[in-house]
């Protein structure tokens, strides 16, 4: 019926099944501001050594954690800078390698410690996420003063 009123009255509320009823909704709640709110942080990473080159790694930062998708290996670190056509052409053609998740899993943990001795660990997914977010609120704030310079000229 489409006018009843689903709330629980107060009597209702008292008794043990609808405090379960109640904590159950509650939680289902913070559940899905929590899914909503999270957005996943593409990054590019690259670690350099001298002479010998770069690994070039994408990921995302998303819940807390890096997440490996690819990594490409270039013999010139500055393939893995430079935007020049030229360069991102060459880049291009680097072998990929296979997907990350379908590497042998004992190849996929030593890259992964590999990572996390070099500082990308669940700490820097916490830290992308909280600076994405201080970046969007500068942003956002710029716009809103643009907007009203704007308006108000």
């Amino acid at each position: 019926m489409y006018n009843e009123d689903t709330a629980m009255t107060d009597e209702e509320m008292d008794t043990p099944e609808g405090k379960k009823l109640a904590e159950t909704e509650a939680e289902e709640g913070l559940e899905d501001e929590d899914s909503q709110g999270v957005i996943p942080c593409r990054l590019n990473i690259v670690v350099e050594k001298p002479n010998k080159g770069a690994l070039n790694i994408e990921a995302v930062a998303q819940d807390g954690a890096i997440l490996v998708e690819n990594f490409y290996y270039y013999k010139d670190a500055k393939m893995a800078h430079s935007s020049s056509p030229d360069a991102v052409h060459s880049a291009h053609d680097v072998y990929a390698g296979p997907p990350f998740g379908s590497l042998d899993e004992d190849l996929q943990l030593l890259v992964e410690r590999y990572l996390e001795e070099r500082g990308i660990s669940s700490a820097m997914a916490v830290f992308v996420a909280d600076y994405m977010d201080a970046k969007e609120q500068r942003e956002y704030q710029s716009w809103l003063n643009n907007i009203k310079d704007f308006v108000s000229a």
